[in-house]
């Protein structure tokens, strides 16, 4: 890589099992092929798992993708009975819209594929972003999505819940009706029917790491308990001092039974899965402890599955789901499954016969293209063909800041933000070479490495950013104040495209939106003035989320708590801003 040496990371000293803490993923992904060859095959795309025996009659495609960092969450669960494919991201961060459409790609049989994933911001971007590429090949592909986490969010309020382990019943029963030879809408509404009645919570014991960063992001003191934590370490809704077995568990199920809310006479399922630390023979004394509420409740399990099912790298803690059956739920619970993370044996089990419905009609693309609608061309500025060291300066800035941003993002999110941009920067680093296009052809070379490269609502948020800004490009040979402006108007189309932040939600709108607005009022005077006005807005925007709640994104949960930080979007949106003026101020002086 041009300027760059990828090699000089300084390796965290923990004990742990890791041969590079940038490549754990890769590392690991290729243990689970070689330990599991009769289960799971790779495909073309690294991050993209299949099962390795295919259906002999057609079937709808059932297929999910989130972070690693889970197992056996997501890749143990693609087997038969369950997932076709899994696409699969880097620590605690969605997969890409690329992983996602291979997937999907992948798992199409004709009948259609069904995408299972976690509520997540990022989750959903890329998933949408991959959806309209299916669309495009003529693959149709439906979507549920599981919010079963009752701490995340009030019942009121019940879509802004997060997905957690809740997420296996669902495959679970999309993955038998698919089984079963049912349609794309067959799979679907048993997907959804299974996410509807299920209710989960988690409880923290302690902390977890991710290895490239080499320390906690947040902290549970000894003696108590995070009650509602997340799968990321989200915070929860309450910390108490650690209790007895039963007292977590009549905690626990006050939490769960009462959402729904599960009433006397209830078949249920339930899915009692450690973090990643804790004792299988303790989760059992959990187990015990919760079976005990639900018979003096007269609530009937029909189904249970105690061990890690769904955890979060070394957490110590719990997650208890329960789902509430009816006649097809307890058909599709017993359904036989083979799988890395799950494996349930019928009396017998014969590959299906029925084949499903094949898919005749064709979905609309869901994700707009990004337009500039102002076409202007400058007849003079700063030459196109003079623009070559931009985009590798923004490589250097990112790259650089790497540790920087991630430990801001660490206060207040998983810590992962500097480790997913530099990746995704290097790759593009590595595209660009020792001689570098000019401007435009940059731009969309970095959106493009950024979009296959990153995964999370970063990759597909700032692919669109470079995208739009590298329209305005096409009209003109020089870049003056006004085609400046028009390359911001373009970086904000594409954010819209894919979200609805606004300034004061606390992301990188609140950088960005200002930066427009000092351009545009500035483009028509001096350059070198629109440049500072720009750079010095950008950095008041970026300031001013120190004191801003979150409103959007996995921060918003935190509520107050989000309070008194930089938001690590905000931050890596103003640096790149004023890496892009600071090469635009040197090439007007030179």
């Amino acid at each position: 890589m041009n300027n760059i040496d990828t090699k000089l990371r300084s390796v965290p000293k923990l004990d742990r099992i890791f041969n590079s803490p940038d490549h754990i993923v890769e590392d690991g992904l290729r243990g689970y092929l070689l330990a599991h060859p009769n289960i799971i095959a790779e495909t073309q795309n690294p991050r993209v798992v299949r099962r390795r025996e295919g259906s002999p009659v057609r079937k709808v495609g059932v297929i999910t993708g989130g972070g690693s960092g889970h197992e056996p969450a997501f890749l143990g669960y693609v087997g038969t009975g369950m997932l076709d494919a899994a696409a699969i991201g880097e620590i605690f961060s969605s997969p890409t819209a690329a992983s996602f459409l291979d997937a999907m790609r992948v798992a199409d049989m004709g009948a259609g594929v069904a995408c299972l994933f976690g509520n997540y911001a990022g989750d959903t971007m890329n998933v949408r972003l991959a959806m309209s590429d299916a669309a495009k090949e003529g693959i149709t592909v439906g979507t549920v999505v599981a919010n079963d986490d009752v701490a995340s969010a009030s019942k009121d309020e019940a879509g802004r819940r997060r997905g957690v382990a809740g997420e296996i019943l669902m495959w679970k029963a999309g993955g038998a009706r698919a089984e079963e030879g049912g349609s794309l809408e067959d799979v679907l509404a048993a997907a959804q029917k299974a996410i509807d009645n299920t209710r989960s919570i988690g409880v923290g014991l302690s902390p977890c790491t991710i290895v490239a960063n080499g320390h906690p992001n947040f902290t549970i003191e000894a003696g108590t308990m995070e009650v509602g934590i997340g799968h990321h370490g989200e915070p929860g809704v309450e910390i108490r001092q650690l209790e007895r077995s039963s007292d977590i568990a009549r905690m626990m199920c006050d939490y769960v039974l009462n959402d729904l809310p599960f009433k006397s006479g209830d078949n249920v399922a339930v899915l009692l899965s450690g973090l990643g630390a804790t004792p299988i023979i303790e989760l059992y004394v959990l187990f015990a402890d919760v079976a005990a509420v639900m018979k003096e409740r007269g609530i009937e399990i029909r189904h249970s599955f105690v061990g890690n099912y769904f955890t979060s790298l070394e957490m110590k803690g719990v997650t208890l789901t329960v789902m509430r059956l009816d006649e097809e739920l307890d058909r599709l619970m017993s359904h036989p499954t083979h799988s890395i993370g799950l494996t349930r044996v019928g009396t017998f089990y014969t590959p299906p016969q029925k084949a499903a419905p094949a898919i005749v009609r064709k979905i609309q693309s869901e994700v707009e293209d990004v337009t500039v609608i102002d076409r202007y061309a400058a007849r003079t500025g700063i030459p196109l063909q003079k623009t070559t060291d931009i985009v590798q300066a923004l490589v250097e800035a990112i790259v650089g800041a790497r540790d920087w941003l991630s430990e801001i993002d660490g206060k207040i999110g998983d810590g992962d933000h500097g480790i997913n941009m530099a990746k995704g920067f290097e790759r593009c680093g590595e595209r660009l070479g020792a001689n570098p296009p000019p401007l435009r052809e940059a731009l969309q070379i970095l959106s493009d490495s950024l979009l296959a490269g990153i995964g999370g609502s970063m990759g597909p948020l700032y692919g669109r950013f470079f995208a739009g800004m590298a329209l305005p490009l096409e009209n003109t040979d020089y870049i003056d104040g006004k085609v400046f402006g028009l390359m911001l108007d373009g970086a904000e189309a594409g954010i819209r495209s894919l979200g609805n932040a606004d300034v004061g939600d606390k992301t990188l709108m609140d950088t960005l939106v200002p930066a427009v607005r000092a351009c545009h009022a500035t483009e028509d005077g001096d350059f070198l003035t629109c440049l500072k006005a720009t750079s010095e807005a950008a950095e008041k925007g970026r300031d001013s989320t120190i004191d801003l709640v979150a409103r959007i994104g996995r921060a918003s949960r935190l509520g107050e708590r989000s309070r008194g930080v930089l938001d690590a979007g905000a931050t890596s949106c103003c640096l790149i801003l004023q890496t892009v003026i600071a090469s635009l101020e040197k090439s007007l002086k030179a």
